[in-house]
């Protein structure tokens, strides 16, 4: 299983810029009182942008997937971790059980939300995917292989 959970532990980040390069393929975007945090595709994977790249995450298997970017300590932003991801065939909204969040929205067969939330482990997400008549389309818990 890969684990996407970075701890920044201490870190004082700034505000992010408002979109990745422009070569890259964007795929979902999400505005915060931070900025604005993009998902974007490359040859190495699927990446979160904040304000620089965190990396790729491999999509190798069937959808769904869930990728979690979580800072440690004090950040001094609002949003301190991010979900994201590729959603199921016909899902247009994903929820996250028992934590607050912003950005829900299935854009692109992608989404990506914004916890206030810091030091989140991947054991405590349990999401659901949801078309658009409010049917479950996939179901669990914890970050995705």
């Amino acid at each position: 299983m890969t684990l996407l959970a970075v701890l920044l532990a201490g870190c004082n980040a700034s505000p992010y810029p408002s979109v990745p390069p422009s070569a890259l393929a964007l795929l979902a975007s999400l505005d915060t009182p931070d900025g604005i945090v993009d998902v974007f595709r490359d040859t190495r994977g699927m990446h979160l942008w904040l304000g620089q790249d965190t990396g790729g995450q491999n999509e190798s298997g069937l959808p769904p997937s869930v990728h979690l970017f979580s800072t440690g300590g004090e950040s001094g932003l609002t949003y301190n971790s991010f979900v994201f991801g590729v959603a199921p065939s016909g899902a247009t909204q994903v929820e996250l059980s028992g934590i607050d969040y912003i950005g829900a929205t299935v854009t692109n067969d992608v989404y990506v939300m914004a916890l206030e939330a810091k030091d989140i482990l991947p054991t405590q997400l349990v999401w659901t995917f949801r078309n658009g008549q409010g049917d479950v389309i996939s179901r669990g818990s914890n970050i995705t292989p």
